[in-house]
């Protein structure tokens, strides 16, 4: 590589001509669900129900941090760990966009719109598209995020749909995240009851709509317009359908999903579907930490019964699509300017023609990232010797 592009693919060196690179160079991973306002928070006691943790999680947004400052030192701490790309719920009027961008991250921003009562979701919705609009709109990767069917008026939710329909503002919101979530859109019972009056500003909607929340989401006009489907865990046969025939991409956020001792994720019957599937930390408050590099690692201790590769193409191209990304990005071609992670020091008892074995180690407490690569430029791990520079990378000077 020079100047932050790729000059040619060539076989290993040898330890004869002092070429021997001892790391695996891996596509750049894409964190394509995170809160980068909580990402330093402890996990929250999941103990009760979601709604009860759901009440918790106020006391975590309100402690008195810098968000910007917070913010932009997550994002560095990620791209030293292999993430080249994000996509992040901004429910801090645009701090945490801003704190990304000034750790030159790439993303996307999704600004989040919470109310219940119409007139309160209504004048938050506006605000949203005001601050979308001065963050730079769709062309700049700013989008709306109606939180969850229980926390924002149905109306307004279609009102969200056809705002960035309008705009060209990319969409994704909190769906099929728990199985309380769906007896309160079928019912209009259960915790979320509890949870609302808690908080006593009203009901998203007077009657219960009737229906799971991936067909409420279809009726809102959420999926027509390729919304962002944030966890699915609690998927019927027909949803799985319904997000197929949209090309709806979801979510799997494994840290969460474990901290809530949730039904095993339907992953593989959406993918036999058709339906593309990201990976994403959610917030260190549902997660031990916000690590996707490890977070990978768990998926493939705790599913083995999903092919490594499967789970890095999650981690990959999944979050490129999710995300609407040239899938190029992670293509390593004379000229191009691909995104990766190298990752060692290498165990050469795996052999190369074995790819899913070698990402098993890639991802196990054996290997570590040592280089991440941004558009081809490097941002080094703190495990990295900075002095001894991969012999693949031209030069330290300059890139970052």
């Amino acid at each position: 590589m020079r100047e932050g592009r790729t000059v040619a693919l060539e076989a290993c060196g040898s330890e004869d001509d002092g070429r021997l690179v001892d790391l695996v160079l891996l596509p750049g991973l894409v964190n394509a669900h995170s809160h980068l306002d909580l990402a330093g928070s402890d996990a929250l006691d999941a103990a009760g129900t979601f709604p009860d943790w759901l009440l918790r999680v106020g006391g975590a947004r309100n402690d008195g941090r810098d968000l910007e400052t917070a913010s932009a030192l997550e994002a560095r701490a990620l791209a030293s760990r292999g993430v080249v790309d994000i996509g992040d719920i901004d429910a801090t009027g645009g701090l945490a966009t801003r704190g990304r961008r000034l750790a030159g991250m790439r993303g996307r921003a999704y600004i989040e719109v919470v109310g219940v009562d119409r007139a309160t979701a209504r004048r938050r919705l506006a605000g949203a598209v005001a601050l979308a609009d001065k963050l730079g709109g769709g062309a700049a990767e700013v989008g709306l995020s109606p939180h969850a069917p229980y926390s924002v008026d149905t109306g307004v939710v279609e009102e969200v749909a056809r705002a960035a329909a309008q705009r060209g503002l990319p969409l994704a919101m909190h769906l099929a995240e728990s199985r309380e979530e769906t007896r309160y859109l079928e019912h209009g019972d259960g915790p979320f009851t509890d949870f609302l009056d808690a908080i006593g500003h009203g009901r998203p909607f007077a009657q219960p709509p009737g229906v799971r929340p991936i067909e409420y989401a279809e009726a809102t006009g959420l999926l027509s317009r390729g919304c962002l489907v944030i966890h699915g865990n609690d998927l019927s046969d027909d949803d799985i359908g319904r997000l197929a025939s949209h090309q709806s991409a979801v979510v799997y956020c494994h840290g969460t999903h474990t901290h809530f001792d949730r039904p095993v994720h339907r992953w593989l019957e959406l993918r036999r579907e058709g339906v593309e599937v990201a990976l994403g930390t959610d917030s260190g408050a549902s997660n031990q930490g916000v690590d996707l590099y490890r977070e990978v690692g768990r998926i493939l201790e705790d599913r083995a019964d999903i092919d490594p590769l499967e789970v890095l193409r999650a981690a990959t191209l999944g979050g490129l699509g999710a995300l609407g990304r040239d899938l190029g990005s992670a293509t390593f071609r004379p000229g191009s300017r691909a995104d990766g992670v190298l990752v060692g020091p290498r165990d050469h008892e795996v052999a190369n023609e074995d790819p899913a074995a070698l990402v098993a180690w890639a991802f196990s407490s054996s290997a570590t990232p040592r280089v991440t690569l941004h558009r081809g430029l490097p941002v080094f791990s703190p495990e990295s010797d900075h002095g001894a520079p991969p012999a693949l990378l031209d030069t330290l000077q300059g890139h970052g």
